[in-house]
């Protein structure tokens, strides 16, 4: 990207977003209405990512033009938006700038690092006249940025305990929140089918929808992304008519979710996952234990700010890893502090010793790498 949009975006790095009631007004009337209809607004705890990413390799397969929003990145921010699957050129990134700029102006406010990368994709998809936009939220769902586009097609993967401070604190309060990303959607997808169960009422009651509106993935499986091709399956269903089903395939099929159990060695297995919630946590504990012997492993663990560190350590607790290592301060941003955790360990009697990352590329034991996607990222961009 350009020297004068990088230090633009970077100035934004760690501002709140807090323009909701301005970002719809960046676009024309005739662009918002075609935002609503085309975009496909993914929202849930985890598995947003996945679906995402796996949707559109369905699109591609089945020669379905496309762009792609997700975050966080990995190594390069451009990750975060792809057309056709090609992540977006510097120079298309930059350009977009003087718009931006001249937004914050005439509003006399100041975009967020989420924003501005939000507000960029839209454009790109706009110009771009691709058949569909994937949108993966950012937190929550009534109150984030994505929830502009007020989306036709919504679908939810799953609900469970994150961002209780924004979210609220019953697993009902933030399945509310989430499913308002729209205010009128006409369809739903819901990637848990127990989730439509729970909420079948309060989904009738809210919105103008029938039940041929509402779209289950039935698909049981401890393998998350199993699943996760299950819910993009079904968002492609809802929307895709008439299609080829030799196109569609199986999940083994199509290419794997970076930082998602990713083997980033053979010998010694070396996993990096991006587990930043109990719940992912245990699907990725599940995921080694379906695969190999837990106590053979050594847990590097990192954390950002404002994540529950007690949850995420109950699930590990009762695990029998070989050694836990917790990642040094200040290795990746926002990283919450070694010593936060001192009074979990303390407490529960267990041991740990602080090393860095290089420790983990370096060790010569079966190692798993977790705990925040930033974390994951720092490592792909130093050692991959």
């Amino acid at each position: 990207m350009s020297d004068e949009f990088e230090i633009y975006l970077n100035s934004k790095i760690g501002k709140r977003n807090k323009n909701l009631e301005f970002l719809a007004s960046f676009f024309e009337s005739n662009e918002l209405q075609i935002l609503k209809e085309k975009s496909i607004s993914i929202v849930g705890t985890n598995g947003k990512t996945s679906s995402a990413f796996y949707l559109n390799e369905i699109f591609i397969k089945n020669d379905i033009s496309s762009v792609l929003f997700t975050s966080p990145h990995l190594v390069h921010v451009n990750e975060r938006i792809k057309i056709n699957n090609e992540i977006i050129s510097d120079e298309k990134i930059s350009s977009y700038m003087d718009d931006l700029k001249q937004f914050e102006t005439e509003n006399n406010i100041e975009l967020a690092y989420f924003e501005i990368l939000f507000l960029t994709s839209c454009k790109l998809f706009l110009e771009s006249k691709a058949d569909y936009f994937i949108v993966e939220a950012g937190i929550g769902g009534l109150y984030d940025t994505t929830s502009i586009l007020n989306v036709d097609t919504v679908c939810i993967t799953n609900v469970n305990y994150d961002h209780m401070d924004l979210l609220g604190e019953s697993l009902e309060e933030i399945f509310h929140q989430k499913i308002q990303i729209s205010d009128n959607p006409k369809r739903i997808i819901f990637g848990d089918s127990n989730l439509y169960k729970l909420h079948k009422n309060y989904v009738h009651d809210k919105f103008d929808l029938t039940e041929n509106d509402i779209y289950l993935n039935d698909l049981e499986s401890k393998n998350k992304m199993n699943l996760n091709f299950g819910t993009a399956l079904k968002i492609f269903e809802s929307i895709i008519t008439n299609f080829d089903v030799d196109k569609i395939s199986t999940v083994e099929s199509y290419p794997k979710v970076q930082g998602r159990f990713e083997e980033v060695s053979k010998n010694p297995i070396k996993i990096i996952d991006g587990a930043h919630n109990a719940s992912s946590l245990e699907t990725l504990i599940n995921y080694i234990e379906e695969n190999h012997s837990i106590g053979d492993f050594d847990l590097y663990i990192g954390m950002k700010k404002g994540k529950n560190i007690n949850e995420f350590m109950n699930k590990i607790s009762t695990k029998n890893f070989n050694q836990i290592y917790l990642i040094e301060n200040d290795s990746f941003f926002d990283q919450t502090k070694t010593s936060d955790f001192e009074n979990y360990f303390k407490t529960n009697v267990l041991t740990y010793k602080v090393e860095t990352i290089d420790h983990f590329y370096r060790s010569k034991n079966p190692s798993i790498l977790t705990g925040s996607l930033y974390l994951v990222g720092k490592y792909k961009k130093e050692y991959s």
